[in-house]
């Protein structure tokens, strides 16, 4: 879809389950295995050559939330090794995309921007329950979680508020995959993970607007990981969002 979805939506967070903090909220798991780009970019139904959007995570890299000390040296060299490989290939694909991009041209500053927009879209518009608006931010495996979460949903309202940034996003990690390799031509796809650290509120209200769940005067502190993807090759695409990827400490706490 062409056109940006208009910014003077008021700016709502998005909740997971009512009776949950805020701190919990969060959407299910992204598929760890990155699935690489081959041959079979399109599929044809009934005679019309549609785009397969859903290729799997490139890369599930986040930056632990504090670095292990030197003096576990093992896991201290593993975490610098590791940061420092994803450092180049953030590199190396922000420069695939640059060279990729003929119809719009990469710029990190307009991207974040954009990227923290579409995130606070997708947080109002699962809070209002309001699908058309999740479909054109979210691509079809997130899409899908969302929509059906509302439908569990039992005559309640929602209410998810935003309440600016306790950090600027930030890109942790940049991938661009794609068929023919070096060449401007051909189709490719860019995934960018963002680093969202925000204040959001939440409550749930009953049919007698009494509060059932969270608190609307309650401010959290939320770090998500938000996996954006955009077809770089296809010039009427736009930045959408793919899913989230949990940090390793939250991973090693839920197992």
């Amino acid at each position: 879809m062409a056109s940006r979805l208009s910014m003077l939506r008021p700016q709502v967070g998005l909740l997971n389950r009512a009776p949950q903090l805020a701190t919990r909220i969060v959407f299910n798991q992204l598929p760890k295995a990155a699935v690489t780009l081959g041959i079979r970019g399109y599929a044809s139904t009934q005679g019309k050559q549609i785009l397969l959007r859903d290729h799997g995570v490139f890369a599930n890299y986040v930056p632990p939330d504090q670095s292990p000390s030197i003096t576990d040296f093992s896991n201290w060299r593993l975490t610098k090794w590791r940061n420092l490989k994803n450092s180049v290939q953030n590199l190396l694909s922000m420069g695939l995309i640059k060279h990729k991009s003929q119809f719009d041209k990469w710029n990190s500053g307009k991207f974040l921007s954009e990227a923290e927009e579409i995130y606070k879209d997708m947080n109002d518009a699962f809070a209002r329950g309001d699908r058309p608006i999740l479909e054109e931010v979210c691509l079809d495996s997130m899409y899908s979680s969302l929509k059906n979460q509302l439908k569990t949903r039992n005559n309640v309202r929602w209410e998810w508020k935003y309440h600016g940034e306790v950090e600027q996003p930030k890109i942790v990690c940049v991938r661009c995959v794609g068929t023919t390799g070096l060449s401007k031509h051909g189709f490719a796809v860019a995934q960018v993970t963002v680093k969202m650290f925000t204040k959001q509120s939440m409550a749930v209200f009953d049919k007698k607007n009494r509060v059932i769940g969270g608190d609307p005067n309650k401010i959290h502190n939320v770090l998500e990981y938000v996996v954006f993807q955009k077809t770089i090759s296809d010039p009427e695409d736009i930045w959408r969002i793919y899913g989230k990827i949990a940090s390793p400490e939250k991973l090693l706490k839920k197992d």
